[in-house]
């Protein structure tokens, strides 16, 4: 009985976020949930609320606005986003949450495994995209990183990957943020480091 409601709340909270992805001009949205009352879906609530509690993530950076940016380990396009994102991290003028997703390549939820199974999962991630450029380009994956999926895992990145899909991206790298009037904001897909350092500073 518990599982079951557990199942319908996390449905009704990926509807309600889907709708928000729908309006991320900071429109609040009703949002039915089982046995509680309609609460309103806004941008604050889901930037401060449901991504912190509801995704997996490896975070790189203490300075700067804070992104998000789901990554498939196999996605050459996330491989470049990374990149562009780390001189600015390196800087101190931004901070990325890497949320880890794994359907691109049957490879890609043990390489994902890696990441967030390691007892330092920032330095596993560094350490894998120091390495996967030459991999993506001969397509020999041989000596990538990879590990066994626990169930905890396989939970964390099938969440992820519904948050993802609910906020209305399709692919990687699936960038959200929020600037400083409080609304939200999409990039699906890569962009140059230059469009990255335009954006810095209207993000909050």
């Amino acid at each position: 009985m518990k599982n079951s409601t557990r199942k319908k709340g996390q449905k009704w909270l990926f509807t309600g976020i889907f709708a928000c992805s729908l309006f991320l001009s900071g429109i609040s949205l009703a949002v039915a949930q089982p046995s509680v009352p309609p609460r309103r879906m806004t941008a604050a609530i889901l930037w401060n609320q449901i991504l912190a509690h509801h995704i997996t993530y490896i975070q790189e950076g203490h300075s700067g606005p804070v992104i998000y940016d789901f990554q498939d380990p196999n996605c050459p396009y996330c491989h470049v986003m990374y990149e562009h994102e780390a001189p600015l991290i390196k800087a101190g003028k931004l901070t990325v949450r890497y949320a880890p997703v794994a359907f691109l390549t049957p490879q890609s939820p043990a390489e994902a495994a890696a990441w967030l199974q390691s007892p330092h999962s920032l330095m596993a991630l560094k350490h894998f995209e120091t390495i996967v450029g030459p991999a993506l380009r001969s397509g020999n994956y041989r000596h990538l990183p990879k590990a066994t999926p626990t169930a905890k895992t396989t939970k964390e990145l099938k969440q992820n990957l519904d948050m993802m899909s609910a906020l209305g991206f399709d692919g990687t790298p699936a960038i959200l943020y929020r600037v400083k009037s409080g609304q939200l904001g999409r990039i699906p897909g890569m962009i140059s480091e230059k469009q990255l350092t335009e954006l810095l500073p209207h993000l909050q």
